[in-house]
């Protein structure tokens, strides 16, 4: 299972199509232009993806692609 390939292909299809290219420091809001309800929707299709859940604490740590791999690959089994 490679969590970043994941990651980024849920946010091109989350998108359609409108992000194709994604780095892993690129900010979610700012750099791939989501907003806040979008950003909240991508973390719940993570969390039904990947069978966990993040706690709402945490949701500001995740700030980039980068963060949000990290978080996963060090909480998904």
């Amino acid at each position: 299972m490679n969590i970043r390939d994941d990651l980024l292909e849920m946010i091109r299809d989350y998108t359609d199509g409108r992000i194709t290219e994604v780095n892993p420091d690129d900010v979610l809001t700012s750099d791939l232009g989501l907003n806040s309800f979008e950003l909240f929707d991508l973390i719940c299709m993570t969390e039904e993806k990947y069978g966990i859940s993040i706690p709402d604490r945490l949701l500001p740590t995740l700030v980039t692609v980068k963060d949000v791999v990290e978080y996963l690959e060090a909480n998904v089994k």
